[in-house]
């Protein structure tokens, strides 16, 4: 049985409760502002099953070795590490190419090369999207936040998950119509929703693929 002390409670502007499994297994609970403590505990017991589970799943990711051979997944499809006399990092048919001398820092070179790809891919997709959907962003900023994948702010200024470049790019693709959707609607409501799905109909799934698989974008 989950240990409610444990799990992190984290009051937003939203309607209803939802658990998440962060990066290295910490449970946050995501509740409205006003939640009683009482429901918030009952939801996390009633949830009790799913949240072992999921961190069952979560302690099978081994740690990275950054070995010759290790799959690393970007856009949705996973590469074997070829490590060798390269002279940059770069996806060449199903492998990732990496040269042998960075190999003693090979998790910050990754991660730089992957915020790198993040900016291109999805800074476009912002970008292209904002034209068709007739809006309009004031910043666009890349983190590392382990709580969300996108975000937007009351002036519009966009941030986003560099580690959704690991994921499809429908589940991408999701995440920016989301956002650039706040532009304009600052809630979720009914409204929001709708205005979504008029850009992407089955964005259900996508938020269904976040949920089993968000906490294996890691590098």
């Amino acid at each position: 049985m989950i240990n409610l002390s444990d799990v992190k409670i984290t009051r937003q502007r939203r309607r209803s409760m939802a658990l998440y499994i962060l990066p290295g297994g910490a449970v946050e609970a995501r509740v409205p502002k006003l939640m009683p403590k009482f429901f918030i505990n009952e939801f996390i017991k009633k949830n009790s099953d799913w949240i072992e589970k999921k961190l069952k799943t979560t302690g099978k990711i081994t740690k990275r070795k950054y070995q010759h051979g290790e799959t690393f997944l970007f856009l949705g499809k996973e590469y074997l590490l070829d490590v060798g006399n390269y002279s940059k990092i770069e996806i060449k048919d199903d492998k990732l190419l990496f040269p042998i001398g960075m190999l003693f820092r090979a998790k910050k070179e990754l991660e730089n090369w992957y915020i790198k790809q993040a900016k291109e891919v999805i800074g476009d997709q912002v970008n292209s999207y904002a034209k068709e959907m007739n809006t309009s962003f004031n910043a666009l900023s890349f983190s590392d936040t382990s709580s969300k994948w996108g975000s937007c702010t009351h002036d519009n200024r966009l941030q986003f998950n560099w580690r959704l470049i690991m994921a499809p790019f429908l589940v991408l693709r999701y995440v920016v119509i989301h956002e650039l959707v706040h532009t304009t609607e600052k809630n979720h409501s009914r409204k929001f929703w709708t205005k979504v799905a008029n850009f992407n109909p089955s964005y259900k799934e996508q938020i269904k693929w976040l949920k089993r698989n968000g906490d294996s974008l890691t590098v």
